[in-house]
């Protein structure tokens, strides 16, 4: 009877222990999840004022080229698509930064999930041997029972 009643203590640790974990998991994804949608609206709003920021260069230097008589065409041209170019650019490095801190931000959460699969799973194997060793005075085969 002890060993019926320690396999359902250790039934109920684990359940209980994985019960833990899938909460723990939880949190880690909501966590996440938090983490990335921060990334994005900071991301957002930076892309909204960097082009509202080329919005007012390239009208200031279409202004210097209409006041010096240049108008369109030629190097005025060229100076409005340098600027293009440069705000291309450091749109294109903001995201690059972006996706690796979210590359990174998703890895780490993925190690923490799995280091709590593998503590869930040693933590219920050396549970379940100290109590069915506790219970018969030595290990005992679950066949056995």
């Amino acid at each position: 009877m002890g060993a019926l009643s320690s396999l359902a203590s250790v039934g109920l640790n684990l359940a209980l222990a994985q019960q833990a974990a899938q909460r723990q998991s939880s949190d880690i994804k909501s966590e996440r999840d938090r983490q990335i949608r921060a990334i994005r609206e900071r991301d957002e709003e930076t892309q909204r004022q960097q082009q509202e920021a080329l919005r007012r260069r390239l009208a200031a230097q279409r202004a210097r080229a209409g006041a010096a008589g240049l108008g369109g065409g030629g190097s005025a041209d060229a100076v409005l698509r340098g600027l293009i170019e440069e705000a291309d650019a450091a749109g294109l490095a903001r995201t690059t930064a972006s996706s690796r801190q979210i590359s990174d931000i998703r890895r780490s959460a993925s190690r923490s999930r799995r280091n709590n699969l593998l503590d869930l799973a040693g933590g219920a194997s050396r549970s379940s041997l100290s109590l069915l060793g506790r219970s018969s005075g030595s290990l005992t085969s679950l066949l056995d029972l």
